[in-house]
């Protein structure tokens, strides 16, 4: 998330805000991005916006869902795997769980409020997946086949995470393989709604869930749980977060190959009709 590193918090505390600035920063970078998108592809390809993958085609709402049931359950999987290893506790924030208690008024005010949050991560996931997984990488894909692109795309992916706070050799190359997960996601579907649905739902899971560093971030807002990142270093990430550890190394890897594998993934049905290369 680009945008959310330039304030003067110190390093090991930055936070993310959704405030109106960064909100409106972010669909003026994804208007700008879609329109470069759209004059690139008439001029030199001579495809239409709907190539791009954004489309309201068949499907669309079900690689949705599945983005977000699988990057849930892969976080929920990351997180178990801390906690096994004893790295990560959990415990009910204190603001909406007294004494045993659910103070339900401040639930709700705690899940409204945070919607400005939910619609900041979907617009943060959406300019993230039209840079990486957009037009430059499928122009390449187009042109070179599928392995270049995934991997120069990914290890840009992680270039522009390297100005984030407490990153190490461990959170890069686990960034890389990201970078891999998402493109893989792209290539099963032909379709950016299945990987930005990932990316959206496992930094929001990651952040505003179980209240986890994101790439070294924290939310501002207040989360639904309350979790510490601990030793062991290695498993956890510390202060980078779940993405710095093995706990996410072993997920990103088991799930790169299911989704890779997967006979329930299949391209979307405009792909044929506007004759794009295969992987």
């Amino acid at each position: 998330m680009p945008f959310l590193t330039q304030d003067n918090s110190p390093e090991s505390t930055r936070p993310i805000t959704a405030d109106s600035a960064r909100l409106i920063l972010y669909l003026v970078s994804i208007v700008w991005t879609l329109g470069v998108s759209w004059l690139c592809l008439r001029l030199f390809d001579r495809l239409d916006l709907t190539s791009l993958g954004f489309t309201i085609h068949r499907g669309w709402l079900r690689e949705v869902s599945l983005g977000c049931a699988i990057a849930a359950a892969m976080i929920i999987a990351v997180v178990g795997l801390q906690v096994i290893g004893g790295g990560t506790n959990l415990a009910p924030n204190p603001v909406w769980w007294k004494m045993g208690t659910i103070e339900w008024p401040v639930l709700l005010s705690m899940m409204l409020d945070g919607l400005t949050l939910l619609i900041f991560i979907a617009l943060a996931a959406t300019f993230e997946e039209l840079n990486y997984r957009g037009y430059p990488f499928q122009t390449l894909l187009r042109s070179a086949g599928p392995w270049l692109p995934v991997l120069l795309f990914s290890l840009l992916f992680a270039v522009a995470h390297l100005d984030n706070p407490n990153r190490t050799l461990f959170s890069t190359v686990n960034t890389v393989l990201a970078g891999v997960w998402l493109a893989l996601a792209y290539l099963k579907t032909r379709s950016l709604w299945f990987p930005t649905a990932l990316h959206f739902t496992w930094n929001w899971m990651l952040g505003a869930f179980f209240g986890l560093p994101v790439s070294g971030l924290v939310f501002s807002h207040q989360t639904i749980l309350i979790s510490t990142s601990e030793n062991p270093v290695w498993l956890t990430g510390g202060s980078y977060g779940c993405e710095g550890g093995a706990a996410a190394t072993i997920v990103l890897i088991i799930a790169s190959v299911i989704i890779w594998r997967a006979k329930w993934l299949s391209e979307r049905g405009e792909r044929g009709e506007r004759g794009e290369g295969g992987a």
